[in-house]
């Protein structure tokens, strides 16, 4: 129906402009005729004015003639040629109707009469100055004159007439026109309003359907953002509703596990119990980590790290898993491989052990080999293979193609035999592209798999990297002297805890909100807070910043949330956290932590500020986080700022007239780069608050003071970012 419609518009559209020109055209003609006949008629009235003018000068040279020879005048005065130069100034516009079909024969034979009518007054002067008076005046009163001065007068009179009759004809043609050129001109004029109400319609009734159309994407976006926010509410659930008992779960049976009276029918529960709740924490990770990359909240970090004790962290993780099933696990780096790299470790990490994971899962004899290499180096730029190629059941040409789909598996059964959901090569392949890196898999069914990726790398220095001492590594505590604050309402999860520092033999006590952990700082000092963040009373966010802020107390606070959503750990940092951790927590991970910020306080204490000369005079800028980081790494830090100056004011003013236009479609996409930006700085917890504000954007809010105020806190937060840097990096 639509499409005819708009055949029957464009077919109706060409229709009207053709009767526009051709009326136009008819009009145009008409008028030319008009015109045309108004000329004529002008020549009319010259040819009769032409003609009296001759027959006058005919008659005054006949009587000059007679006048010379009747007084008997001298011949030589020259008034008799001037009457015949008058004569032939008559035929000038005369001599131009030659052609005319009605006159032109006609005055060519006027034009013979009245010569010979000269020529016989010539001949009568010429008689009276040879042969006398009485020779000319008998030759004047001849009838021979008489009768050629009334041809003349005759065929004047007819050439008048005809051409009279003709130039009333052609008058007549012209009013005609003139009537036709009104009746076209009435007509194009209807035609032209028509058009005009006809397009002006459509026009207003295309503007209508587009505004409609607006209104229901607008209903639509927000329809999407409600679902992306019950989404991401969702998630939030589901988060932490599993972690906590996760948390418990794994926690519990890894002490189990430790115990050396359990029987072997009980350490092999145990042991199912851990890896089941394993299992289901890699498919929460995954579906969080889609999350994140989904709302663009995926930060690449560029710290430093040692590249050889990455991957000899990750032969230590699944040499037993290759031993137990028989396979040959060979991890290999090559010596062109620099020792230190400026990359994100964790992400690196993520990536080879999803790919490790699945070659071992997919394998049942044969081999698993890793293998890094350099592929090219420019400066302190270099990119890096990665290889990680199985021997396992392989894969034809159609289940390659797809196998970085989400939620793809190579064939229907592999799910029920093997497991997993399919998420973690679709993860891979989008940590790759994050790095600026490629991926690519080549297969052979029946003869295993071989995934490539190469990645750009910094070169880092050596003493960019921490180097602890042998009582200093990751997992050696010493806590002698130094208590721990505990600061978490779920029981299970107190237990747990409590449980793990009694076997490391830390000393703690233990707060069920962030009232009672306020209450314990105001009478005690610890060396380390784990900070719980959801809690009833006082959560996470606001005891930090009551610690922060109104206690003033530097001691290091490690977050632990079941919440692992994008920006959660940059929320954290912000609101003065230094580490974070997400719920189920790891044993070995939290007790390197707690390890590590016992054993170097300075890291966010005394000596941490006086590093950042300017802490203590910042009233937006938290150095926490990056400082937690950069582990010292200066050229880390600059490189950050500068980037923040660079990006944050663009972002700020892309925010500000997208709410100006009142176009609420990209005013999130914007929101979630801006906390990324600030995240990775790390800022005071007020910005967030105005993030939630602008991200909660509908046609019913206006948020031109919400975004006035955040723009003029933004501008004092860059005049203190700018400083901050001129006085420290430059």
């Amino acid at each position: 129906m639509k499409s005819s419609f708009r055949y029957i518009l464009v077919a109706s559209f060409i229709t009207a402009i053709a009767a526009i020109v051709f009326l136009q055209f008819n009009s145009n003609r008409s008028t030319n005729e008009l015109i045309n006949g108004n000329e004529d008629l002008m020549s009319v009235l010259k040819v009769k004015s032409e003609l009296q003018q001759v027959q006058k000068n005919v008659a005054q040279l006949e009587a000059e003639a007679k006048s010379i020879v009747i007084r008997g005048e001298d011949l030589q005065d020259g008034r008799f040629q001037q009457q015949i130069k008058r004569i032939d100034n008559s035929f000038q516009l005369l001599d131009s109707f030659e052609t005319n079909q009605t006159i032109g024969a006609s005055i060519q034979e006027l034009r013979q009469l009245v010569s010979r009518k000269v020529n016989m007054n010539t001949e009568v002067l010429r008689t009276f100055a040879g042969d006398g008076k009485d020779s000319a005046e008998k030759l004047i009163n001849t009838q021979a004159g008489q009768l050629l001065s009334d041809s003349i007068r005759w065929l004047s009179n007819q050439i008048d007439e005809r051409y009279q009759v003709n130039v009333t004809e052609l008058i007549r043609s012209a009013d005609n026109s003139g009537r036709q050129a009104k009746t076209f001109g009435t007509i194009l004029a209807i035609v032209a309003v028509v058009t005009s109400l006809i397009a002006f319609g459509y026009i207003s009734y295309k503007i209508i359907e587009q505004q409609r159309l607006i209104h229901r994407l607008n209903i639509s976006e927000l329809k999407a953002r409600q679902s992306a926010r019950v989404k991401e509410n969702f998630l939030a659930n589901m988060s932490h509703e599993i972690r906590t008992p996760l948390n418990a779960i794994l926690g519990f049976t890894g002490l189990l596990k430790q115990e050396p009276e359990l029987s072997s029918q009980a350490g092999n529960y145990t042991t199912s119990i851990h890896k089941a709740g394993e299992n289901l924490l890699q498919i929460v990770n995954n579906i969080l980590d889609i999350s994140k990359i989904e709302a663009g909240m995926m930060v690449v970090e560029h710290a430093p790290f040692e590249i050889r004790h990455t991957f000899s962290d990750i032969r230590n993780i699944y040499n037993q898993k290759c031993i137990e099933k028989g396979l040959e696990f060979i991890v290999t780096i090559d010596e062109g491989v620099p020792q230190f790299l400026l990359g994100d470790e964790v992400r690196v990490t993520q990536m080879i052990v999803n790919l490790v994971g699945n070659a071992i899962k997919f394998t049942d004899k044969g081999s698993i080999q890793v293998i890094v290499t350099s592929r090219k180096k420019t400066g302190d730029a270099i990119t890096l293979k990665f290889q990680v190629i199985d021997t396992g059941i392989g894969m034809t040409e159609p289940e390659e193609a797809a196998i970085f789909e989400r939620f793809q598996q190579s064939e229907e059964g592999i799910a029920r035999r093997y497991g997993g959901t399919g998420l973690g090569l679709s993860i891979v392949k989008d940590l790759v592209h994050l790095m600026n890196g490629t991926i690519e898999v080549h297969s052979k069914k029946g003869w295993g798999s071989s995934f490539i990726i190469e990645i750009p790398f910094q070169i880092a220095e050596a003493d960019t990297i921490v180097d602890y001492g042998p009582e200093e590594a990751p997992g050696f505590i010493n806590a002698q002297g130094r208590k721990i604050l505990i600061v978490e309402d779920n029981e299970l999860n107190q237990l747990l805890l409590q449980q793990l520092f009694r076997n490391w033999a830390i000393d703690f006590d233990t707060a069920g909100n962030g009232a009672e952990a306020i209450a314990y700082l105001k009478t005690q000092k610890y060396a380390l807070i784990l900070m719980d963040i959801q809690m009833p009373v006082a959560d996470g966010y606001s005891t930090a910043g009551v610690i922060r802020n109104d206690l003033k107390i530097d001691t290091p606070i490690v977050a632990m949330t079941a919440d692992a959503l994008p920006g959660e750990k940059e929320r954290c940092m912000a609101a003065g956290m230094n580490e974070y951790l997400s719920k189920p927590i790891n044993e070995s991970e939290l007790k390197k932590m707690i390890a590590h910020g016992l054993q170097h306080e300075n890291l966010y204490g005394d000596s941490g500020q006086q590093e950042h000369h300017g802490q203590q005079n910042l009233q937006y800028l938290k150095l926490e986080y990056l400082t937690s980081v950069s582990r010292g790494n200066r050229e880390y830090e600059k490189e950050v700022f500068e980037q923040f100056l660079e990006l944050f004011p663009e972002q700020l003013d892309a925010l500000t007239a997208r709410i100006e236009e009142g176009d609420p479609a990209p005013v999130s996409k914007i929101v979630h780069s801006m906390k990324t930006t600030v995240g990775v700085v790390g800022l005071d917890e007020t910005f967030y608050a105005y993030f939630d504000l602008l991200e909660k954007n509908d046609e019913k809010t206006d948020h031109r003071r919400d975004i006035a105020a955040l723009q003029k806190i933004s501008h004092a937060v860059l005049a203190e970012v700018k400083e901050y840097y001129d006085k420290t990096y430059r």
